[in-house]
């Protein structure tokens, strides 16, 4: 294998450990923004809410047509609006994990795709600072969080959510 071998499978098995830390931030925000939205909007349109507001926080296309139609609503965009507005931008911490959550997801995006053309580095590195910015969620500093700690933290934040939102469910 050698050392270039050892070092490329090292760099990979990072970037992944990383995403996946980016994924349980998601999650994470998902039990979280549920419990909120549920104070204001029946069940089945509070889970396409909160999962319309992390992908317009992450900057993400919807993976199916019920999330592309959802974002051609306007009436669905001002809701999304409203909740990052109500329930993330008010939260220190919140906007913290969820700034690092994005600068991890742009460096593993830019570090995992060689070659990509402009348009599509723009997308997926830059398009998601510019949105936080534009939410007024993005925290000052430009650092990249230690992976390590980001990991542990995003890992810690969701199990923290989840449990929140069980025991807010069983009430």
């Amino acid at each position: 294998m050698g050392i270039f071998g050892l070092l490329f499978g090292n760099k990979k098995k990072t970037f992944q450990m990383a995403s996946d830390a980016v994924d349980s931030v998601k999650m994470g925000l998902l039990f979280y923004l549920l419990s909120e939205c549920k104070v204001n909007f029946d069940e089945s349109y509070s889970e396409i809410l909160a999962t319309a507001v992390i992908n317009t926080i992450f900057s993400e296309v919807p993976s199916n047509e019920t999330g592309k139609k959802f974002i051609q609503n306007e009436t669905n965009i001002a809701n999304i609006k409203l909740v990052i507005e109500k329930s993330i931008k008010p939260e220190e911490k919140l906007k913290q994990i969820i700034t690092d959550a994005v600068r991890v997801k742009s460096i593993v995006s830019h570090g995992l795709s060689t070659g990509l053309s402009e348009d599509e580095f723009v997308r997926q590195c830059r398009y998601p600072i510019e949105q936080l910015k534009k939410f007024q969620i993005l925290q000052k500093g430009g650092e990249t969080p230690n992976l390590s700690d980001f990991i542990i933290n995003a890992s810690s934040f969701m199990n923290a959510c989840k449990k929140d939102y069980e025991l807010n469910k069983n009430t």
